[in-house]
């Protein structure tokens, strides 16, 4: 790895691990020898970190004068699934990833299970949800790729997964495939915006360096990750010392050992779960979601299934049913325009018209997801109001 490469990977892992973060239970005070049990809250207070204790309630503590122990103790007996098993396409799901996960975070689970089962999608979004894993690690987050109808972590899926602390993989899944794809919006067959999507090197090398960061965070080979997104990275594996290394072939020294050919030249990575596990990417292998808290030991925790994504993408599918009622509402009232009218009739069908594009306007700022240019629309208004007073005013004149 290029030395001006490596010192960026470096920056950009001190970025995505912010200091004061918390993953301990047992909080030890170095002078006093006092022991308190709970868990850190997303909530700081300068140098204080809010602390939820079994001993004095919710206390601020400045943990740089605490020795603290990952034991799990004073912990909430429970684990919350967060699932992310679709596209990554829309900013209302992202949002509602992004809120769960802080406030789950906060209710002091022993853990958070992000269920992955998704295609991928958009890159900017998918970044957000790595994000919010990793900067609010004051409990663990564990990934579970339980395959279904995508088959596993793939693409920005893979991301996600490698931003969390550990990686689970049901035995039929996959996980890489990783190039980032750029959101271009163009226009359908009836001029209405959609998403195409491009790949873009500046993009893709971003999203490269970025994924092998997450990778290495949680001590995975950066090299595999960054396989997964660039088809001209081979991968090898070798031995030196008794170590393990994965090296790109050019750098491979005469005397070093080959173990493992991971990655040709040509073809993005991808791996089952046994190769995950096998190369470090994954942590382990489990065919349900029951089976894997057997193997974390949790069978008896409360499980509760976060709903707030699923949500997010029922409130989103209502909202473009009533965008297709408003788009037939204002076909019709254009169609009756043509029509020679009163000035009543005219004044009621400007009026109804005004009613649907503020209607518009508001959808379209609450719900960017929607895809059209809420400036249009607002043109749109400001010729219809200027309509409607003119019309009044030569109703005026004429009384």
């Amino acid at each position: 790895m290029k030395k001006t490469e490596a010192r960026f990977l470096s920056a950009l892992l001190a970025m995505l691990m912010p200091a004061g973060v918390c993953l301990c239970d047992t909080f030890t005070n170095d002078q006093t020898k006092e022991a308190l049990h709970g868990y850190c809250l997303n909530k700081a207070e300068g140098a204080l970190t809010f602390v939820v204790t079994e001993e004095k309630g919710t206390v601020k503590l400045n943990l740089n004068e605490w020795s603290v122990k990952r034991d799990k103790s004073g912990r909430n007996n429970k684990v919350i699934v967060l699932p992310v098993d679709d596209a990554i396409m829309t900013e209302l799901e992202t949002n509602a990833f992004e809120q769960a996960l802080k406030a789950d975070a906060n209710e002091g689970p022993v853990l958070i299970l992000v269920e992955i089962d998704t295609p991928g999608g958009r890159i900017d979004l998918a970044k957000r949800m790595c994000a919010v894993i990793t900067q609010n690690q004051n409990c663990d987050i564990i990934a579970f790729v339980k395959g279904g109808q995508y088959g596993g972590a793939i693409s920005a899926g893979a991301g996600i997964a490698l931003a969390c602390n550990k990686i689970y993989m049901n035995n039929n899944t996959i996980i890489g495939a990783a190039t980032a794809l750029t959101p271009i919006i163009v226009k359908d067959q009836n001029n209405q915006p959609k998403y195409s999507y491009a790949v873009e090197e500046k993009m893709n090398s971003a999203w490269r360096a970025y994924l092998a960061s997450l990778a290495q965070q949680n001590d995975r080979p950066g090299l595999m990750a960054r396989a997964m997104v660039d088809r001209t990275i081979a991968v090898i594996e070798i031995n030196e010392s008794g170590k393990r290394n994965f090296v790109d072939p050019a750098n491979k020294k005469p005397q070093q050992q080959v173990i493992h050919v991971w990655n040709k030249s040509g073809s993005l990575l991808t791996l089952t779960a046994q190769e995950a596990v096998e190369c470090g990417i994954a942590d382990g292998i489990a065919d349900s979601e029951q089976r894997l808290l057997q193997q974390l030991k949790l069978s008896d925790a409360n499980v509760i299934v976060e709903k707030k994504m699923a949500n997010a993408r029922r409130e989103l599918e209502v909202v473009r049913k009533q965008l297709e009622i408003i788009r037939k509402s204002l076909d019709m009232k254009m169609k009756q325009a043509k029509n020679p009218q009163t000035a009543g009739k005219a004044l009621a069908i400007l009026r109804g018209a005004k009613s649907d594009f503020e209607t518009l306007i508001a959808m379209g700022k609450k719900y960017p997801d929607l895809n059209f240019d809420v400036m249009d629309f607002e043109d749109e208004l400001n010729s219809i109001n200027a309509e409607i007073e003119k019309i009044n005013a030569e109703t005026r004149r004429r009384r």
